[in-house]
């Protein structure tokens, strides 16, 4: 079923885009340098956020797959966690933190507290949308082999561009996931607009909703420092483990650093070339469950707009395809490289 739904919305993005293309180049005209001003100006403004994984939880302890709220609390290692790396936070951002948020989960709520508790820090605010992905079928067992699997290989797919796989007894997919924390983040990012001081914010959640979201949403997802740390750690990242990132919700994200480590802004040639593609291939999924979501509703007022979105959106996945690769290899190569990054563009406007 995704396959053919994404080659449906392939076969219609690439055909407007081809007369787009026919149509539009005999009669384009260079844009006043007025307007070229004004788009520049339109770049949104970047924060700091710096993603928090809760302390251990007796969940952890205990060995149980436990997602849904209010969840387990801290064990007494798990609040020195959160201490310890509230007081990080504090050295690190010297300039002060504009919000503090958590998820309705217990654990990740102590873990704010800590921070919240320093000396001129803002009080935790609990966003449902920063709550863990749930296990579905699963929640609650022991962690084993099978319950493991069953939780992270729908995960797993999401990065990999297959976003419409779901977590097992659950609609939950990527595009929900996505969604939901998009949502939380924009929130968070709104909120230091408005405060006119700091923009650096903390968001504390669960170690999958931290991974998975950065893997999905940074220009250089570098897997390398994530692995690490599942393979020394047992989980991505390990109790108190931050992603810090810059940027904002218009024009993405970057990776800065995974628990400490710091992460090239540039990603290799390899890792851009993957991104461009799945940005391409996961448009029309996303587009294609919005829509089926508006005719579940019944609501023509609904489904219309979520069809011309959709459409647009893919539209635009497929017109700037062509520029991220040369991006992706100008960048990966240097400026030596922007000659045959040029001609495969050309060449790939070509087959558009």
């Amino acid at each position: 079923m995704q396959r053919g739904v994404s080659s449906t919305w392939i076969t219609t993005g690439v055909a407007l885009v081809s007369a787009g293309i026919v149509s539009a180049a005999p009669v384009a005209a260079s844009p006043p340098a007025a307007a070229l001003a004004f788009d520049i100006e339109l770049t949104a403004e970047d924060i700091t956020l710096d993603l928090v994984r809760h302390g251990q939880s007796t969940d952890d302890v205990n060995n149980i797959l436990g997602t849904l709220p209010p969840g387990a609390p801290l064990t007494e290692l798990g609040q020195q966690q959160a201490q310890e790396v509230a007081q990080s936070i504090q050295q690190e951002f010297p300039g002060g933190i504009a919000g503090i948020y958590a998820s309705e989960l217990i654990r990740t709520q102590q873990t704010a507290d800590a921070l919240a508790g320093l000396p001129g820090m803002p009080s935790v605010q609990v966003l449902s949308d920063l709550n863990e992905i749930p296990a579905g079928l699963v929640e609650g067992h022991p962690r084993d082999l099978f319950t493991e699997a069953s939780f992270f290989l729908p995960m797993a797919s999401w990065i990999l561009g297959g976003v419409l796989v779901s977590e097992p007894g659950t609609n939950y997919n990527g595009v929900v996931f996505d969604d939901q924390v998009d949502s939380a983040i924009n929130t968070i990012y709104n909120n230091t607009l408005a405060g006119n001081g700091p923009m650096t914010d903390v968001a504390y959640a669960s170690g999958g909703d931290i991974a998975i979201w950065t893997l999905m949403n940074v220009k250089n997802p570098d897997v390398w420092p994530i692995i690490q740390s599942v393979l020394a750690n047992g989980g991505p990242p390990p109790n108190g483990g931050q992603a810090i990132l810059e940027g904002n919700p218009t024009d993405g994200w970057t990776l800065v650093s995974w628990d400490g480590t710091p992460v090239s802004a540039t990603p290799d040639l390899f890792t851009g070339l993957f991104v461009d593609f799945r940005n391409v291939i996961v448009a029309p999924q996303v587009a294609a469950w919005h829509i089926w979501e508006a005719i579940q509703g019944g609501d023509q007022a609904d489904i219309t707009p979520a069809m011309q979105t959709g459409f647009n959106d893919v539209l635009a996945a497929y017109e700037a395809f062509p520029q991220s690769v040369i991006d992706t290899i100008t960048g990966a190569l240097g400026g030596s490289a922007g000659g045959a990054a040029d001609s495969l563009a050309d060449g790939l406007v070509g087959a558009i």
